[in-house]
């Protein structure tokens, strides 16, 4: 994009900006409740929400999902504050299978709750490959994994 910029006098300066801001269009309504998020770390999350409606089948294989992560508009996912207590509440709230940002495993070995499967992603990519695997191989994704080493935990 092209853009004329003219500089403007203000007290003593010159000051010459622009406010660069990424802006979508979607051929299609979105809408997000942000009610009881307090900052970035449910975009990946509401992206793979968004996928999954826009998907013609359930991109969860019926599991129970629960991730966090910043996400940016190439498809990084970044880390977070709080992860242990993410882990805690999700597996209260019934979740089986955990997206955490890869730079957040230092902070998720050893705290990893009971039943809770935790898959290290970098991307949205990744986290679509664990969604496809989880789907595949049901209860049994995390006995495979641990055998085949096919996705990334924070053990691995």
């Amino acid at each position: 994009m092209s853009a004329t910029v003219t500089p403007i006098i203000s007290g003593s300066s010159t000051i010459l900006g622009i406010d660069a801001k990424a802006k979508y269009t979607f051929p299609f309504q979105v809408t997000i409740r942000l009610d009881d998020v307090g900052g970035p770390s449910a975009g990946q999350m509401f992206a793979l929400g968004i996928i999954d409606k826009l998907t013609s089948t359930d991109i969860t294989g019926g599991a129970h999902i629960a991730g966090t992560g910043t996400i940016d508009s190439d498809g990084l996912v970044g880390p977070i504050g709080g992860i242990r207590q993410k882990l805690y509440a999700a597996k209260a709230a019934g979740a089986t299978v955990f997206l955490a940002p890869k730079t957040n495993c230092d902070e998720v070995v050893g705290h990893i709750p009971a039943g809770l499967d935790v898959y290290s992603v970098s991307t949205l990519a990744d986290s679509l490959k664990v969604l496809a695997y989880v789907k595949a191989n049901g209860s049994n994704a995390a006995e495979m994994n641990a055998k085949t080493g096919t996705l990334a935990t924070c053990q691995n």
